[in-house]
């Protein structure tokens, strides 16, 4: 058996952060998040946390939703790629770029790159950047891989109860404040990157942006 996500769902991300083996994803406008049938383990995690009730056992699915089953199936049929992490050289190019960007705009940042389940690929500290930085660029970029979304996109949910309990659980690794961003290559995540020590959040997501120009180069 697997789990199913129908319509329901609202694009919270609470049943990515629970999944142990990671096959909840969507992509960049999609609806919804969709379960691979081929690597769903029926741990039941999802369903336990989703705040919508949009979860559900596919011999449990309601007849109302039974499209669901296919839909999730097809959406990786079609979108389904096989794909590795931010490869090293990129991921220092991203850092600095983001630390360019840091110093056009006169400010000391810290950049981190992470693969899809958090673990750093690199991490740069700008010389006047204060020490915490480091830690906060990288855990902003494990929250944006974690939730599969920008961890802005967070803060308008960080008062609903199960977000909270999930803050408290991690001890401060997860940070529902801008500046992660996920990186795709077309559906897959393949990581994230995060930067802190803006003098606003604001300025953190540019840092971001401003490294995305990287993966933007090598694609053309």
């Amino acid at each position: 058996m697997t789990y199913v996500i129908t319509r329901l769902c609202t694009n919270d991300g609470a049943c990515v952060e629970v999944c142990p083996v990671a096959c909840i994803h969507t992509r960049p406008g999609a609806p919804q998040f969709y379960i691979d049938p081929d690597v769903c383990i029926d741990c039941e995690q999802c369903e336990i946390v989703c705040p919508v009730d949009a979860i559900f056992k596919d011999v449990d699915v309601p007849a109302v939703h039974a499209d669901a089953i296919d839909l999730n199936a097809s959406f990786f049929r079609q979108n389904k790629a096989v794909v590795g992490p931010v490869a090293l050289e990129i991921a220092w190019q991203m850092v600095h770029r983001a630390h360019a960007y840091a110093q056009s705009v006169r400010i000391a940042v810290s950049a981190a790159v992470v693969d899809e389940a958090g673990v750093p690929i690199a991490v740069g500290r700008m010389d006047g950047a204060a020490p915490w930085t480091a830690e906060l660029a990288v855990n902003k970029a494990y929250t944006a891989a974690a939730f599969h979304i920008a961890t802005a996109d967070l803060k308008a949910q960080a008062r609903q109860p199960w977000l909270r309990s999930l803050l408290v659980a991690h001890r401060g690794r997860l940070l529902a404040v801008a500046g992660g961003l996920v990186i795709f290559d077309g559906i897959a995540i393949i990581g994230a990157i995060g930067v802190a020590g803006g003098t606003t959040t604001e300025q953190d997501v540019l840092c971001c942006q401003a490294a995305f120009a990287i993966l933007e180069a090598g694609r053309r």
